[in-house]
């Protein structure tokens, strides 16, 4: 469980690529809309065991410091994360910019700067106008998971 202590907080730091015009295009377009119209803020994390896209082990370890953060998604490809009223490290900076991007497969994939964990990508489970839903599937103690991080405005 300690290897997922790090997804909550980085998760959200994503990346969007560029595009050409194409029917892929509208894709990316109405993803950066999704991604861009709110402020995202945490709402849920856990394990899916069953595999079926839902939370069937909540993640009891997320800290309240994380919870709090904000995630301001910009249409020049970076983000804006807020620490929220609580930090876990007092020295952390109130707010931070990363770049994020998206690709135009399908599923889509997220990418971030912010932690090399997230260089690999996150998948987008779900994205619409008020849920961004993504998971890793990883590995803890030999036994494969996904992990599920959900955001909403």
């Amino acid at each position: 469980m300690t290897q997922l202590r790090w997804m909550v907080p980085g998760l959200m730091t994503l990346i969007v690529a560029a595009c050409s015009k194409s029917k892929s295009d509208n894709n990316s377009n109405s993803r950066m809309t999704l991604m861009t119209q709110a402020i995202w803020r945490y709402d849920t994390s856990g394990i899916d065991i069953t595999g079926d896209g839902k939370i069937d082990l909540p993640d009891t370890i997320a800290q309240p410091c994380y919870k709090d953060n904000t995630y301001q998604f910009k249409t020049d490809s970076t983000v804006i994360v807020d620490e929220g009223a609580t930090k876990c490290n007092s020295a952390d900076l109130q707010t931070a910019t990363y770049d994020w991007s998206i690709s135009n497969g399908n599923p889509a994939i997220f990418k971030s700067d912010a932690d090399p964990i997230l260089e690999g990508g996150l998948t987008v489970q779900i994205l619409n106008g008020s849920q961004l839903q993504l998971y890793k599937d990883t590995s803890v103690l030999g036994v494969s998971l996904r992990y599920i991080l959900s955001l909403k405005h």
